[in-house]
């Protein structure tokens, strides 16, 4: 099988795949959409489910394998290529990017979102959650039916340094609503718990926290900086410390400032991404809490 590279050919707007197709004829909606209503239900068809993965073998090129779910918990992230990649045309009103992600191996990555609204989720979750292994659209799962099969393609799959995975979809509040789409989330929510995993469903984010995570992203160079010895340097401060008196502790002027905004984008330090960053936000060493207002409950 052909290496995969960083270019797709244009395809009018549509995704290139790099799996099989699914085989079957689709199953009817009313079904699928009475199945996942129903916990029992949902719980044995997530139970009964395959899954189509790309695998990159030894030397790089990526081997199509598909399995029960059960064989899922051995998944390696790092290891994972897209099964299918977007493709850009011109006047198209979606926004597709890569993005450097963390890894667990000898050589850098980056994965592919789809949307704006994936990426600053990724972004978000790459802040928040901390992973060390990262992939995006990383699997088809595929439910049968006594009607026919329907499948899906989450957005992303995490892994922490404990271990823990988490299966993420990044959609819209508008189109969360609708029954069938609400439907495959919920199988695969069912599909996630079998397996042990976090799953979560995101829709857009405030514009101000996506203001505040682009600017926090860009500003993670300072690697000259001892990162553990600076938030140290923070959490031992008797007083509540915000943005102004940190970047004082250090060093003070822009070189403080600068090296405030770098423990912020390593995850070292943390503000309120809710709120505009002001020279009197509270800076903490734990991640505040927040209204999580676009983590939607199935």
């Amino acid at each position: 099988m052909r290496k995969l590279d960083s270019s797709v050919p244009h395809r009018l707007g549509r995704r290139t795949n790099f799996i099989p197709p699914l085989k079957g004829r689709p199953a009817q909606w009313a079904e699928v959409i009475d199945a996942a209503a129903d916990r029992e239900a949902r719980a044995a068809v997530a139970q009964a489910s395959v899954a189509t993965v790309l695998i990159a073998g030894d030397d790089g090129s990526p081997l199509v394998e598909t399995a029960d779910v059960g064989a899922l918990k051995g998944l390696v992230p790092d290891r994972l290529c897209a099964v299918r990649r977007p493709a850009s045309h011109q006047e198209m009103t979606n926004y597709i990017s890569r993005v450097c992600v963390p890894s667990e191996g000898p050589d850098a990555r980056a994965v592919w979102c789809e949307s704006f609204n994936e990426m600053s989720h990724l972004r978000d979750l790459l802040l928040t959650v901390r992973p060390t292994q990262v992939a995006t659209q990383a699997m088809r799962l595929e439910w049968v039916f006594a009607s026919g099969v329907r499948s899906h393609v989450p957005d992303f799959l995490l892994r922490t340094a404990g271990g823990h995975m988490t299966l993420v979809d990044v959609t819209t509040v508008t189109k969360v609503e609708d029954p069938k789409l609400r439907a495959i989330l919920q199988l695969t929510s069912a599909t996630a718990e079998g397996l042990g995993w976090t799953y979560e469903v995101r829709t857009e984010l405030p514009p101000q926290r996506v203001r505040n995570l682009n600017f926090i992203h860009a500003s993670g160079h300072d690697t000259l900086q001892d990162r553990l010895s600076a938030a140290r340097k923070l959490r031992q401060a008797t007083e509540p410390v915000d943005v102004q008196r940190a970047s004082e502790l250090l060093g003070g002027g822009g070189k403080g400032f600068m090296r405030l905004w770098d423990l912020l984008a390593h995850g070292v330090a943390h503000v309120q991404l809710d709120d505009p960053i002001e020279r009197d936000s509270l800076v903490t060493s734990t991640q505040p809490a927040g209204g999580a207002s676009w983590r939607h409950a199935l």
